[in-house]
């Protein structure tokens, strides 16, 4: 080993320990914060993501999200919570100038047709209303602002107003943006416009379903009349893509013992194994992979490597299993306080509890990302992960919190 070897794996290993004592640090001080709508501990999970980043996440209310901020000098939404409401329902304001109403009647009734609702002045405008206070509502509500640009649209002093209260809502993030130009170059629109999504829009199937899954956030078109199976499935109640939802399902279901490196994959079995594009399998992977829950290896000749922590099971496995380890945890938690020891066998526990390592581990992997217990570990082939536990103050706290 050459000396510059020998001082960079003395500098990587000195940076890892602070970085493990940073860790510890952040989450003593976490832990100390109770949640102020139920007034308990709530468990705090502090995630490694990469060589020197952290994702900060909890299952407490908004309201000790903004207090966890507060007492660890964060940034409001630094801390997520992970069980935050769902996405609310698609709902698409269309602009237009009423001579483009031939194009842009056929393409609001080809996304209803495909499961997003579409304000339209048309059918949300009648006799007697506000035109403004209408379409201040609409705009309010929507989750999508989709304007059609045309020779005759940009020169319209209505649709720029729209177009101006549709940038605002994306800037602030409350919408997304989208101009669809027809037979408009990209030239003619204006600078600000170039900076956003603007894709040629061609009337017909091939556009709507263009149009609907960039709305839906996937790449593959959804079937006719209906959303595709893996936005139906992976939607409601999540905080996650739909993407990060499905590539967390796979490896979850495949998963012998919910442990880390288990099971390995590519690109290409996910994809086979999900139906996903290959640009939401890559997009998934990515958001799993930033949230601490997956780690990837990259191989020169774009194959990469890839493979959950046992973080993902503690994560997911409620979606997908037929137990909740967040609950299962609870349970775990008040048996190794019940044996009135400093120290437990995760098999013997196991066994006590009558789950099999699959489950077991799981609720493990959430009390010690929540370290409310220290794991203690061997190298060996024991199904059961960790081998054991260290039982401190952390698990009494825990345990009297619930």
């Amino acid at each position: 080993m050459s000396s510059g070897d020998f001082f960079s794996g003395m500098m990587d290993d000195a940076l890892e320990q602070a970085m493990t004592s940073y860790a510890a640090e952040l989450h003593g001080k976490a832990a100390s914060v109770v949640d102020p709508e139920t007034g308990k501990h709530v468990p705090v999970f502090v995630r490694r993501v990469g060589k020197q980043g952290w994702t900060i996440h909890t299952s407490g209310s908004p309201a000790f999200a903004r207090a966890l901020e507060q007492r660890l000098g964060l940034n409001k939404g630094e801390v997520h919570g992970m069980n935050e409401p769902a996405n609310r329902e698609r709902l698409v304001y269309l602009a237009h100038a009423s001579e483009d109403k031939p194009i842009v009647k056929p393409l609001a009734e080809g996304l209803m047709r495909r499961g997003i609702e579409v304000w339209y002045d048309n059918w949300e405008i009648g006799y007697g209303d506000s035109l403004r206070r209408k379409m201040e509502e609409g705009l309010g509500g929507c989750t999508h602002f989709v304007v059609l640009l045309t020779e005759t649209s940009i020169q319209k002093p209505w649709v720029n107003e729209e177009i101006d209260a549709g940038l605002m809502r994306s800037v602030e993030g409350s919408a997304k943006f989208i101009g669809l130009r027809r037979d408009l170059p990209l030239s003619s629109v204006s600078p600000f416009l170039k900076t956003r999504l603007t894709p040629e829009f061609q009337p017909g199937d091939e556009g709507l379903d263009a149009l609907a899954a960039e709305i839906f956030g996937v790449s593959r078109k959804p079937p006719l009349g209906e959303k595709p199976r893996y936005v139906q499935s992976h939607e409601a109640g999540s905080t996650w893509s739909s993407s990060a939802r499905v590539v967390a399902e796979y490896f979850v279901r495949n998963s012998e013992h919910a442990q880390s490196m288990d099971p390995q994959a590519d690109y290409a079995t996910i994809q086979q194994a999900t139906g996903l594009p290959m640009p939401d399998v890559r997009i998934g992977v990515l958001d799993l992979v930033g949230a601490g829950l997956l780690e990837k290896q990259d191989y020169m000749g774009g194959e990469s490597h890839i493979w959950p922590k046992a973080d993902l099971f503690a994560m997911f496995d409620a979606d997908f299993m037929e137990w909740n380890p967040e609950s299962d945890a609870r349970d775990l938690a008040v048996h190794l306080l019940n044996l009135d020891s400093d120290q437990a066998d995760s098999s013997e526990v196991g066994s006590a509890l009558g789950w099999e390592p699959r489950r077991f581990n799981s609720a493990a992997a959430y009390l010690v990302a929540a370290r409310v217990v220290e794991p203690i570990e061997h190298m060996g082939g024991d199904a059961y992960w960790p081998c054991g536990f260290l039982i401190g103050d952390e698990l009494l706290r825990f345990v009297r919190s619930l």
